[in-house]
């Protein structure tokens, strides 16, 4: 095989996402270089930069080109399952695929990328739009405090493809030329919106430079693009989808840029209404009314020119019933006027929604809402010996497998399965040592990780807050606790960055030793290794604020303890203190300093003991039946596959509704 060929062939494959959840694919690129591969996980700069004579030998290797065929063969029959054109549009305003492709902040796009791992796994047709961000920032600490390092992507070089089509999109009065990119996610084609155009005027061309970056009017530029251009977008690829999923209210304007459409072509504007609504499911994740988007009055007036219609109509449909015409418009309000079908995202979340976000859209009655708790893609983030485990005592299904298919794991041999999560550990262990290039943690230290974006609400530095107790906890000589904390701060989120400062300075402190240690970088890389090697995944926020949280499921698979608040979809779902632990009681509104204790408790008299009372072959049988149990009970509830089936009865229920033709019931 001439070397151009093998190039051109691992490129394609390179070039389908799906080698993210592809065990053997990897595989095949862990052969061209294992260095550059474990350090980075990127095939396309990879196959790239592989010199000439690495890919001669690699071609007149017999075993690598069966392995290659065997992975193309794989992919092949995988794509043959496609179904047909897709009746559902998903749109987000970040995805998290893979690590290289930075279009993603924290758990939202988490979330989107496992929804469209599993419609393509499952095969949901489907396509989804979201914007081509050109810079992303890497996370310095300078004495503590977070430093954002901005850094250039380009499209191509993160394996992505340029579409010929282009739409255009108004801007004020300014026409602004959007180029389509598209990522292939196995099955599902993912189109990322790019305004970074020569054609552009310079400020037109920064508005999908960076997400959730500039100010109020350059995030409804960008939430404009990602609307009115990602209708335009899938009109222009030839895509005519029945539904429209908007996850998260930063969607909202597809609403509108539908209803255009459907007047200019003759539809009354109260019957474009009905059918918009009819046909759109909107998913809120807000569970505070803070983190509502709200654009002033004076910033709709300027760009809501072209759509046709009065503007106090429009800022109508952005308040809630009782507000005036001069109060901010608000895009969670927006789609949940022109969605008929609205879920949050645990069960709890639901009531949340009802009680203080968007309840008094419904005055006098229930609010429409249901919940559709969120999963997580389980080969996405299942450590590949955890995954082999599961493959013998679960099933080749085990993914998304039942409940009776996950009472397999009771026949894991203890010795193995405490082989597995020490070996997993050790590699962490390895890593951050590595990484930071000094030595640090315990390998055989029980290890409890915080990763998590460092927002305030999810309390990141809660165990600092107790130093003395913390230390007692972090330097007993015989039985060992480590802690790893990692996660970036939103660049202009001081209260974050000000409780990252506090855990690097309580890190710093000699007395502490090596045990706690604070991991600059989090991206979705690192959020993988620090789940595999994690004893205890430890979760905080203040119950209530948290809409699902999905880091806890990912630990679920990674053979990891949780212990949490009972907050999003953690209240449903741990139950005890053998498939995890809920800090406190459930009573909303613990201050910090009795949440804090009450996590303490837990670690000294419940997870500690339980990790350190061994037999005498040295494995701690009480703490591998949590294990477990916790795999048992919780694995095929996480599962992003009961998640797409919850979503499967939207999707169903407008498209029934747009066949039929009836109206539904409007938002106050």
């Amino acid at each position: 095989m001439a070397v151009n060929d093998l190039r051109s062939r691992l490129d394609a494959l390179a070039r389908n996402f799906r080698w993210v959840w592809d065990p053997p694919t990897q595989d095949v690129f862990r052969l061209i270089e294992p260095r550059a591969w474990e350090a980075a996980h990127d095939p396309v700069r990879l196959v790239r930069s592989a010199p000439d004579d690495r890919l001669g030998q690699l071609a007149a290797d017999e075993l690598f080109t069966h392995r290659l065929a065997a992975v193309e063969e794989g992919l092949a029959r995988y794509l043959s399952g496609t179904p047909g054109e897709p009746r559902v549009a998903y749109f987000c305003m970040e995805h998290g695929i893979a690590p290289q492709l930075r279009v993603y902040a924290g758990g939202l796009g988490m979330l989107a990328g496992c929804i469209e791992k599993t419609a393509s796994d499952l095969g949901v047709p489907m396509v989804a739009v979201g914007l081509m961000y050109r810079w992303w920032f890497r996370q310095r600490l300078d004495n503590g405090w977070q430093q954002e390092e901005w850094q250039h992507q380009d499209p191509a070089d993160s394996g992505l493809e340029r579409c010929p089509q282009r739409v255009q999109v108004d801007l004020a009065g300014e026409p602004v030329t959007v180029a389509i990119w598209r990522a292939r996610i196995g099955r599902v084609n993912l189109y990322l919106l790019d305004t970074d155009l020569a054609e552009n005027p310079e400020h037109l061309r920064a508005v999908t430079d960076r997400l959730y970056g500039g100010d109020r009017e350059h995030r409804l530029r960008q939430e404009l693009v990602l609307g009115v251009g990602g209708v335009r977008a899938l009109r222009a690829l030839g895509y005519a989808p029945t539904v429209f999923h908007a996850n998260e209210g930063h969607a909202g304007f597809l609403g509108l840029e539908r209803i255009r459409e459907l007047v200019a072509a003759g539809t009354p504007l109260a019957g474009a209404v009905d059918a918009v609504r009819a046909t759109t499911v909107f998913t809120t994740h807000t569970a505070v009314p803070a983190g509502f988007d709200l654009f002033d009055r004076y910033l709709m007036q300027r760009y809501h020119a072209g759509w046709g219609v009065e503007l106090d109509w429009l800022m109508d449909l952005g308040h809630f019933p009782t507000q005036r015409p001069d109060e901010p418009f608000n895009m969670a309000v927006l789609c949940a006027r022109l969605s008929a079908n609205i879920n949050a995202v645990s069960r709890l979340h639901r009531e949340v929604t009802e009680e203080r976000v968007l309840g008094p859209l419904w005055p006098g009655r229930a609010a429409p809402v249901r919940y559709v708790t969120n999963g997580v893609h389980p080969r996405t983030w299942t450590p590949r010996r955890m995954a082999e485990l599961f493959e013998r005592y679960v099933g080749a299904g085990w993914d998304y497998a039942g409940e009776h298919a996950w009472e397999g794991v009771w026949h894991i041999p203890d010795e193995r399965l405490w082989a597995v999560r020490q070996r997993q550990r050790a590699e962490l262990v390895d890593w951050v040592r590595d990484h930071l290039g000094y030595p640090v943690l315990d390998p055989a230290a029980l290890t409890v990780v915080v990763a998590r974006r460092a927002a305030e609400y999810k309390e990141p530095d809660l165990l600092v807050s107790m130093p003395h107790r913390l230390a007692a906890l972090t330097g007993d000589p015989d039985r060992p606790v480590c802690l790893l904390v990692a996660g970036l701060a939103h660049p202009h989120d001081g209260g974050g960055k000000e409780r990252i400062r506090r855990i690097v300075a309580y890190s710093a402190d000699a007395a502490v030793g090596s045990r706690v240690v604070y991991l600059p970088g989090y991206d979705m890389r690192i959020a993988q290794r620090l789940l595999a090697g994690a004893d205890v995944w430890l979760n905080h926020p203040r119950r209530g604020d948290e809409a699902c949280g999905t880091s806890f499921m990912k630990a679920v698979y990674c053979g990891g303890q949780v212990v949490t608040t009972a907050d999003g979809g953690a209240d449903e779902l741990i139950v005890d203190g053998d498939n995890g632990w809920i800090v406190g009681d459930r009573t909303p509104g613990a201050h910090r300093e009795v949440m804090a204790d009450n996590v303490f408790r837990i670690l000294e008299r419940e997870v500690v003991p339980r990790f350190y009372d061994r037999d005498p072959d040295g494995v701690p049988r009480a703490w591998l039946y949590g294990v477990k149990r916790s795999l048992a009970t919780l694995a095929w509830q996480v599962s992003s596959g009961v998640m797409m089936r919850g979503y499967g009865r939207l999707y169903r229920d407008a498209e029934r509704a747009a066949g039929s033709g009836r109206r539904l019931p409007a938002a106050a």
